[in-house]
């Protein structure tokens, strides 16, 4: 039909401009067609969460790309601080709405690791995988008797009683103390509330399991903190039955660029002193070697 139509033309030149437009119109066709082939997205959530930028960034690149069919979230992360493993997890609802999710815990999807799984529709865990790990840790450090060896000085002007909570170079005060363990109450509620929320607990279950202790895979599985054990082919096996769609392509997040860019400056940050010092609190499972 296309060979008929560029015969029409007598002129010899137009008839090259034709035969290369319709050679770039094909090119790009081709390409359009391969780009646009359904797949499966698989977001790598990787050690301690502290800025949630890139997986949120990424989060929103899935759910804008139509050919995107599911997503797998892969967990090896023992948690991070709240406000973000909180952001996360409440996108990965968002994205849940939409299409299939799955969480594939790895070695660990401890506290704010496994908030950020229960924001998808199943989750999988290895038998040998650790997670759980319900609560909210937060830590300050005192450097008062250091401070007074060298012999120091530290004045504090404040605007109200509580402004300088947690200063390291005093002790807190058992006032301060009550404040932070009201604190740490209220966001480990939030905490509770999310995981019976998402996993269908009831407040007897959700107790028993939000102490802090940590479960194995087949433990949590028990405990209906997780819906299966098995690894990334069986999260990918399982998103493919439910969309019907077989061997379907992978696409990775974030990119390989943004994980390079985005490790470069909290790899100088946290080697400050200034960061260790820093005053948050954390969904992490943190023990001390």
């Amino acid at each position: 039909m296309v060979y008929f139509m560029i015969n029409k033309f007598k002129n010899i030149e137009i008839k090259k401009v034709l035969i290369i437009l319709v050679i770039i119109l094909f090119v790009f066709s081709a390409l359009f067609s391969l780009s646009s082939n359904d797949k499966i997205a698989i977001l790598e959530i990787e050690g301690v969460i502290k800025n949630p930028k890139q997986y949120l960034e990424s989060m929103r690149d899935i759910s804008e790309d139509d050919s995107i069919k599911g997503l797998i979230v892969r967990i090896d992360s023992p948690g991070g601080t709240v406000g973000s493993s909180q952001e996360i997890h409440e996108s990965l609802i968002k994205i849940s709405n939409k299409i299939p999710t799955v969480a594939s815990i790895v070695d660990i999807g401890a506290s704010g690791g496994y908030l950020i799984a229960c924001g998808t529709s199943q989750i999988f865990a290895n038998s040998g995988s650790i997670t759980g790990s319900i609560g909210v840790i937060s830590q300050y450090y005192n450097f008062s008797k250091l401070i007074k060896f060298l012999k120091f000085d530290i004045e504090t002007i404040k605007s109200g009683q509580m402004k300088d909570i947690g200063d390291s170079s005093k002790a807190l005060t058992n006032e301060e103390k009550r404040l932070l363990n009201s604190l740490v109450k209220d966001i480990h509620n939030q905490f509770k509330l999310s995981v019976s929320k998402t996993r269908g607990l009831t407040d007897e279950e959700i107790n028993e399991v939000s102490d802090g202790r940590i479960f194995s895979g087949n433990q949590a599985l028990e405990m209906k903190l997780i819906d299966k054990i098995g690894g990334l082919e069986e999260a990918i096996i399982y998103i493919e039955g439910i969309i019907q769609l077989p061997n379907l392509d992978l696409e990775y997040f974030p990119k390989k660029e943004e994980k390079l860019l985005d490790g470069i400056i909290p790899a100088i940050d946290n080697s400050s002193l200034l960061n260790m010092l820093n005053k948050k609190l954390y969904y992490l499972y943190s023990p001390k070697f």
